[in-house]
């Protein structure tokens, strides 16, 4: 192999088992703003920031990324060094510094999940501001109206299908839960259906405050890990988010929320909603979900 380009990424230290195994790799997908190959059972994102830092990624300078896209052949092997802690492509090598390592964790967690909600009101608001329906064709506004109401009969099939997921992601009914899965994991068009992208963002929310039931996460961790139901892009994150790591752009929301900072969080919101078509807000209304779900358990005084 010829490596006449070398570069240097950051990356996330969850990947390194998969680098760690001993197994090749190969491309598996080219995009834009970069690349995945899948070393071992996993795929690794190599790339830019631009949708945050992935918690399978490794990240590059912006600069480097189009002429290295240009140098990759989809299906061409990819080898981990570990005595040079390099990836060795066919034209040129990643460099992996222990000091570049970052944890996609979100690193708080609460006591009581009440605390959660103390800037609920703002980050609806956000989503309220961004104006645009989910991936599955859910206003949030709407949402929100129904959520509020009972009954809900004025609520689309959609909404109640949500309300269904808040209902199982409580429960220990396995078929309840697994009729509910079943419907929303891989939901949607794109790399990472909508359907998907709202459980992450619930995934987030259980991360800190533990509200699931080990029914729910269990068989979640089943469909993803053992059936196809959805794509293998969105998979990962579904791997990664049951075991609470996230991208940059879900912590930071998280983060803001934990900390009660409602300027930082604004600004989180707005760059999670930029993410993709409509990946962002996707998550961002399964993290309303989850805050939504602590409300109505805790009969929560405050109105939206």
């Amino acid at each position: 192999m010829r490596h006449s380009i070398q570069v240097e990424g950051k990356f996330s230290s969850a990947v390194l088992p998969l680098l760690h195994s001993g197994e090749q790799g190969y491309v598996h997908s080219v995009f834009q703003n970069g690349w995945n190959i899948r070393m071992g059972a996993g795929l690794i994102f190599i790339g830019s920031t631009k949708n945050g830092k992935l918690p399978f990624g490794i990240h590059l300078e912006d600069t480097h990324v189009p002429e290295l896209i240009s140098l990759i052949k989809k299906d061409e092997k990819v080898l981990y060094d570990i005595s040079m802690s390099s990836l060795l492509f066919s034209s040129f090598s990643i460099q992996l510094d222990p000091k570049d390592a970052y944890h996609s964790d979100i690193g708080l967690t609460i006591d009581q999940q009440e605390e959660l909600l103390c800037l609920l009101n703002a980050f609806a608001a956000e989503l309220l501001i961004h104006g645009q329906p989910t991936g599955a064709g859910i206003s949030v506004d709407h949402f929100i109206e129904c959520f509020i109401k009972e009954p809900h009969a004025s609520c689309s099939d959609s909404e109640r299908k949500v309300m269904q997921l808040m209902d199982a992601a409580q429960t220990q009914d396995l078929s309840q839960i697994d009729k509910v899965l079943r419907y929303w994991i891989g939901r949607g068009e794109g790399l990472t259906p909508s359907g998907d992208d709202m459980l992450a963002g619930m995934l987030a929310v259980d991360a800190v405050t533990g509200m699931f039931t080990d029914t729910f996460r269990l068989h979640l961790s089943e469909l993803v890990e053992k059936e196809v139901l959805t794509t293998d892009i969105s998979r990962e994150y579904l791997k990664y988010a049951l075991n609470q790591n996230f991208s940059s752009v879900v912590t930071g929301v998280l983060n803001a929320l934990l900390q009660k900072d409602t300027d930082n969080l604004n600004e989180r919101t707005r760059e999670l909603l930029c993410v993709g078509h409509s990946s962002g807000l996707d998550t961002a209304f399964g993290i309303l979900i989850g805050m939504l779900i602590i409300r109505r358990n805790s009969n929560w005084h405050k109105k939206l």
